[in-house]
């Protein structure tokens, strides 16, 4: 085994993996939600209807937990070699959970 700090252990491979598995399980369902809503009419998707107002809440609180992720996926990227292309989306990233995290109060308080 090495002591290298850059090559990754097991436990940190599995960690990467389960979070490319998670955001691939999200591209997945926002897919299907999307497909949904596109093979219905206009008045008939679930696009068209109101969202109850706990739902709202909690599309809100993961929102805000999604960008929280993405944010941090973000700053690792940029820390890499080569990363600095990354610096920019690391920008947005921190700005859309700015965001985020204040729709996620403004519907949390109502």
């Amino acid at each position: 085994m090495t002591d290298d700090p850059t090559t990754p252990n097991t436990a940190q491979i599995t960690v990467w993996r389960n979070l490319l598995d998670a955001f691939s399980q999200l591209s997945a369902a926002w897919e299907t939600a999307r497909d949904a809503q596109q093979n219905e009419s206009d008045e008939a998707g679930p696009g068209t209807t109101d969202i109850p107002a706990d739902l709202v809440t909690s599309f809100a609180r993961a929102g805000t937990r999604t960008s929280e992720a993405l944010t941090g996926l973000a700053e690792v990227l940029s820390r890499q070699p080569n990363g600095e292309q990354f610096a920019q989306v690391r920008e947005s990233q921190q700005k859309a959970h700015k965001d985020w995290s204040a729709a996620h109060g403004a519907t949390s308080s109502t």
